[in-house]
């Protein structure tokens, strides 16, 4: 290993950041569709397989807890190995269900390790008042290689006889590339032993709004691109080209998103995210009843499918409201481990649940189930504290000048 100066352990995390993203962009805009023709899965049955391949996202906080005596950077390690594993699997499971079972496993286990790893880098190598800029970049970086990954997809993949597994393959290649960026990093004050499990009272509004956000979170990951397939016919192609375009449109909304979010705070943000996503659920969930033109109702719900992969830009105002909580980075990782996994309770039980209103009732009022969080998600945003943003400082200045 060799060593890399302090200032840029930043642009060899943005690395690491962007092999993870070219890796996980290939998996994402195929592994639907590769259920979908290998195995012709139901929506219930969708349903049904996301309690497993989010069982990882709520056993996170037992993971962070296990390798506490890590370095977050050795996390990261740890974690994209595990993720090309998972991939590995996939690449080699043909038509065997258990396989892809433990494929699956594996690419989730190391995608939700890195969830609290990689906002606790951003923040502990960021000044307090440019944090939220700091995670918009980050998340650029992240948007525009996985443009890149799904634009491989959408370029090279056969669109009559998809090779999922040599997608995968590729994709297991990218993550082991991430892997070798972690290994060069060293930055001492995330070096700090960090706690098992942490538990506070003071972060309740933050857990409730962590429990909502995977509540929505999980109705559009598993059931928007399955709207997209069986209710609309999308190839896999087509699936890849609508994340390669929201990814693209995301590498310059993001940066804003983060500086939106220093400027006017994390509170103004998170209840615009969840108005916006009302919308969007009810335009998505109900465009072929008020487009007759079934050409303009799939481009009103491609349209929202894109709309809602930029708002995920806005999951950083948590990580960032958290860290005005919290005392210290170490104490901010194993907080939002607590969050992933609290998170990842609605996202285990949600889409069962989802897969039956689908079948019994239709997805038109799964989507409308799924505004109603957005609007509760907004009101409870509502109720986090203001913090002192540079608008309101703006404000108070003209006020004393006036």
């Amino acid at each position: 290993m060799f060593s890399v100066p302090l200032r840029y352990q930043i642009v060899l995390y943005y690395c690491a950041l962007a092999c993870v993203a070219l890796g996980t962009g290939m998996h994402d805009s195929t592994f639907n569709n590769f259920l979908a023709d290998t195995f012709k899965l139901t929506a219930d049955a969708r349903g049904h397989l996301e309690f497993p391949r989010e069982l990882p996202g709520f056993l996170v906080v037992m993971f962070t807890g296990l390798l506490a005596m890590l370095s977050l950077t050795r996390v990261g390690l740890v974690a994209t190995c595990t993720s090309a594993l998972g991939l590995f699997l996939l690449s080699k499971s043909g038509t065997s269900y258990p396989v892809v079972i433990l494929g699956m496993l594996g690419m989730s286990i190391g995608n939700h390790l890195l969830m609290p790893v990689g906002a606790s880098i951003v923040i502990g190598l960021s000044s307090e008042k440019k944090r939220g800029t700091r995670l918009g970049q980050a998340a650029a970086v992240q948007t525009l290689f996985t443009a890149i990954g799904t634009g491989s997809v959408w370029l090279f993949m056969d669109k009559i006889a998809p090779q999922y597994q040599r997608n995968f393959a590729w994709a297991a290649c990218a993550m082991l590339l991430g892997a070798l960026f972690y290994t060069s990093m060293n930055i001492p004050n995330l070096r700090t032993p960090r706690q098992r499990l942490v538990i506070k009272k003071e972060y309740r509004l933050y857990y409730l709004v962590e429990f909502l956000s995977g509540a929505r979170k999980q109705i559009f990951l598993t059931f928007g691109p399955w709207v997209l397939i069986k209710v609309y016919g999308l190839p896999a192609a087509s699936i890849a080209g609508l994340l390669m375009l929201s990814c693209l449109i995301g590498v310059f909304f993001k940066p804003l998103a983060g500086m939106a979010m220093d400027y006017f705070g994390e509170r103004t943000v998170m209840i615009l995210e969840g108005v916006v996503l009302a919308l969007i659920c009810l335009g998505y969930g109900y465009a072929q009843r008020v487009i007759p033109d079934p050409r303009w109702a799939l481009r009103l719900a491609c349209g929202c499918f894109i709309l809602d992969e930029m708002l995920f830009a806005l999951g950083n105002a948590r990580s960032l409201y958290l860290s005005r909580l919290t005392p210290s980075i170490q104490e901010l990782n194993s907080s939002l481990a607590m969050g992933v996994s609290i998170n990842h309770v609605a996202s285990m039980v949600i889409p069962s649940i989802a897969g039956a209103i689908w079948v019994g009732l239709g997805y038109e009022r799964l989507f409308l189930s799924a505004a109603l969080f957005a609007i509760v998600l907004a009101f409870v945003a509502s109720h986090v504290p203001r913090a002192g943003t540079l608008y309101e400082r703006k404000l108070a200045k003209a006020a004393q000048t006036a």
